[in-house]
Order: structure tokens, then sequence, then C-alpha cells
């Protein structure tokens, strides 16, 4: 065959047949190539979501919720580390970090990460068990992204007993990093600093905390030894002292200790604390706690809670206290929006909700106050202080019936507390129970022989009967007491019946209180 022949000339061989010309393609072709374009779209958006899932943007909230534990001795140490972490997120300016108050209601239970992460308006879960071994513990971690529905890190940590102190520190960074949060260098500096590198010293701190939570006077005493035990073992550790001074300012702000015998304690721990860490924001609440309730020192306080907050503007019992004292020295707005910044950052803590009730009371909104108050029973029941403040706010309706019996139900609480016996007293005195709370005198009388009864509540009760001159002559012991109550003197509306004497003022005029 010639090339001719190849190409399809002339010749004697078969002609080769053309290549057929080209046509337009049909309907069914048309559909086909858009079914593939289709696919190819989807496969593409979804290896996009993909990558994006794999590669989410930075977590702007986490809730660090209580470790479960293998053996209840240990509880104190998972409680211990998770609070260490929680600390240490909150010094991180950009995320919002639920506090422990509000994560207490998923404790010793199994948890719903999508459940928690709703209630706590959370992105992020952070769940763990510590299980004990021998000396040793080992810590089981998972965080849970709440939008996604889905578990994006594991990790377990041995931890030797020696490298207890260091753990907080180093789940922090982990967590951060899970987290896709990159803080300035100073706010990392400060996250790796350890409170102590002596192991017995820290578990001791982590005991005594542990005990403090529970706001007993037994708990409190308690603490104190561990505290003390832990500056012993290592006498540079500042967060102990400031615990020490915590622990005493309780036992005086709750009356289970007179106060000269509890606030002027509590002081050189705070300045300690301060000098060997002068950037302890707890430390600076601690000395504007005395500052304000024993000190009176409106100003000195002021400087302090502000250095406080400045330092972790993200601790939300910073801005309770300090909406606490705004409210004390009259400026009622500034308190209230303060303590609606703290319920921001802490939405579930029980206290804080409290606390709005108390600043509705004060302002006198009692109906506001009552709805809040049992909206926070609602959450606990049995919540102590919630009971207190109701049963105030009561009385300032005339609901005389109905207020001793959320005091009551407080005292099944706290029975003997001086605080809730004298509560009782004058609400029998206004009701016109005089026979009643006559024997409440009695009461707190007897009371008296074994521990500390407060001025301040004996004053109150006489003021319940009418009784003026009795009622002054406390008070002005309650002034020589130092009463922390006595900050109150010009809001508390179970006053008003001494408001327009003369011995009234004086003791206004006395207290310094701030224009």
């Amino acid at each position: 065959m010639n090339l001719a022949q190849l190409r399809g000339g002339g010749g004697s061989g078969p002609p080769v047949t053309p290549a057929p010309t080209p046509v337009a393609a049909g309907p069914a072709r048309r559909t086909a190539a858009w079914l593939l374009a289709g696919v190819l779209g989807v496969l593409v958006a979804a290896f996009i979501a993909w990558q994006l899932a794999a590669r989410p943007d930075p977590y702007d909230s986490v809730a660090v919720l209580p470790f479960a534990v293998d053996v209840p001795a240990i509880a104190y140490l998972a409680d211990g580390i998770s609070d260490s972490v929680i600390d240490r997120l909150t010094l991180i300016r950009g995320l919002r970090v639920t506090p422990r108050a509000s994560t207490l209601g998923f404790k010793g239970r199994p948890v719903d990460a999508k459940d928690a992460g709703r209630k706590l308006n959370a992105a992020a879960i952070l769940s763990g068990t510590l299980v004990e071994r021998g000396k040793d513990l080992t810590l089981r971690l998972e965080l849970f992204d709440v939008a996604r529905q889905r578990s994006v890190w594991k990790s377990t940590y041995e931890i030797p007993a020696t490298d207890l102190p260091h753990l907080p520190a180093r789940l922090s960074a982990d967590l951060l990093r899970e987290l896709r949060v990159n803080p300035p260098e100073a706010q990392i500096n400060a996250l790796g600093r350890r409170p102590t590198a002596h192991d017995a010293a820290y578990r001791a701190y982590l005991q005594g905390r542990f005990l403090w939570n529970e706001r007993s006077e037994e708990g409190l005493q308690r603490a104190i030894k561990h505290f003390h035990r832990a500056i012993e073992l290592d006498a540079d550790f500042a967060l102990a002292y400031a615990a020490l001074a915590d622990a005493h300012t309780t036992l005086g702000y709750l009356s289970y200790v007179a106060p000269v015998g509890a606030f002027p304690v509590a002081r050189p721990y705070a300045l300690k604390a301060l000098e060997l860490d002068p950037s302890l924001g707890q430390a600076h609440a601690s000395l504007a706690y005395i500052k304000f309730y024993f000190d009176w020192d409106w100003a000195g306080a002021r400087e302090e809670f502000a250095r406080a907050i400045a330092l972790n503007p993200n601790d939300p019992v910073a801005h309770q206290w300090y909406a606490v004292y705004l409210l004390a020295t009259g400026d009622a707005d500034a308190a209230f929006r303060e303590i609606g910044t703290g319920q921001r950052l802490d939405p579930l803590s029980l206290a804080i909700n409290t606390d709005i009730g108390f600043h509705h009371y004060y302002n006198g909104r009692e109906a506001q106050a009552i709805a809040q108050l049992q909206s926070v029973l609602g959450m606990k029941s049995d919540f102590l202080l919630a009971h207190l403040w109701m049963g105030r706010a009561l009385v300032e309706t005339g609901r005389y019936d109905e207020a001793l019996v959320e005091t009551a139900s407080a005292e099944r609480v706290a029975p003997g507390w001086p605080v809730l016996v004298a509560a009782r007293g004058y609400t029998c005195g206004v009701a016109g129970r005089k026979d009643d709370a006559r024997s409440v005198l009695l009461e707190m009388e007897a009371l008296s022989t074994h521990r500390f009864v407060t001025a301040y509540g004996v004053a109150l009760v006489h003021a319940g009967l009418g009784q003026k001159d009795e009622a002054f002559a406390w008070l002005d012991k309650a002034f020589e007491e130092r009463s922390n109550w006595l900050v109150w003197l010009r809001l508390d509306p179970r006053w008003k019946s001494l408001r327009d004497d003369r011995r009234f003022t004086a003791l206004v005029e006395r207290m310094k209180f701030p224009s």
C-alpha cells in the first residue's frame, strides 16, 4: 500500500472511510454534563466544609466541667485541677470561660456535652476523669465542639505526684492550642507560672480550697489548717496566703466569729500575697474586701477592687464584690450594671443571681427581688442565701407568715446561725408577735455564751419590737465591734422606724459614707 492509499487518495485498493463529521450534542448529553458538574460541585463544597471543620475559627468560649473521679478521696484534687485551669483561662482576653459556680450543676452525674453547651452557652465543653494509680494520677480529657456536635480532641495525662503543681499550666497551654487561641506573650507567661514547686504544699492548698467552698464554719476552720500547712511547706506560696485571707474574711462576713477576730487576722495574709505577687488579682480583691467591710476605707476599697478587675476582667466574683461595694456607697445604677456583668460572665451562679435579688431589695423593688429569688430557688431549692433574702423581701411587703416560712427553710440548712435567728426575731416583732420576738432575744443571749452573736442582729430584734433606746444601744455596740453589716445602715429598710431620730443621723455620719 502506497502513501496515497493510506491517505485515502486514488489507487487500486479499497477507499478509506472518512471520519464522521461532528454534530451538536443532544438533550440527553447536556443533562449528563450538568449532572456531572453538579456532583463535582457538591464534592467540592463537601471538601471545603471538611477543611473548615478540620480547621475551625478560634473558639470564643469554653466550659470546663467538674472532673469525675474513680474514688471520692481524690475529689479535692479533681476540683482543684479544674478550678486552676479555669482561673488561668480567665486571664485570656477575648475567651469567655464559664466559671466554676455555673458548672457545678454537672458535678457527679453523666455528662451530656450537647446539653451542657446549650445550658452554659459555651462553644466548647471540656470534660475529664481523674483516676488514682498509687501515688500517681491519670487524667483523661475530652474537648467537645458544641456546634459541630463532635469530639475534637482527646488526651490522657500520666501525672507523677511530683508533677501535680505543673499540671494546670500544661493543661491550659494544651487547651488553648486546641481552642486555636493565640494570646499575647504576656498572657502566655502568666499561664505558665507555677503557684508552687512543692507537691505536698499544692495538695494542702487544694484540700483547703475544697473545704473553703463549703462555706460552713467547720469547713472554713479546717481549710485554714490546710492553708497554714501549705505555707509551712512553701513560705513563698502567694495563692495560699490569699486563700488564708479569704477564709478569715469569710468567717467574719458570715458572723461565725467577731469582726475583730477575722478581718485584722486576714489583712497580713492578703498583704503578704501581694508582696510575693503584685499581679495576683485574687489578693487585691481580698484586700478590698477588708477595706470595705472592716476598715470602712471607701476610697481604698474602690482602688483595690478596680485593680483586681483590671488584672482579671473575666473574674465574675470580683465584679460581684465590686457591685456590692458600689451599692453600699450609694451608686445604685453602677452597682446594678456591675452585678449584670458578673451574671453575664457566670449566668448560672447561685450567689450572683441571688445578689441580683439583693440589689432589687436594697433599691426598694421588692416584687422584682421576690421574682428573682424565686428563680434562684428554682435552680436550687435549699440555697441558704436565697431563702434569707426572700424572707427579708416578703417582710417589706407585709407577708410575715411567708417570710417566717422562708427563714425556717434557711434555718434547716444553717441551724443556730445568729443572722437567721435575728431575722426571725425582727419579723416576729413587726408582725406583732411580741412574745415570740422576746423569746428570740433570750435565744440570742443563750447563743452568745458559746459563739459570736452580732450586736447588729440584736439591735434589729429590738427595732422590730419598737424598742428604740435598746436598738440604738446595740447599734453603738455594733459600731464598736466593727460589724460588717453596718455598711448597709443607710439602705437597710428594717431601720425605717429609727431614721428620723438624730441618733441614727449621728451613726450614719460616724460611718463616713462617701457622698
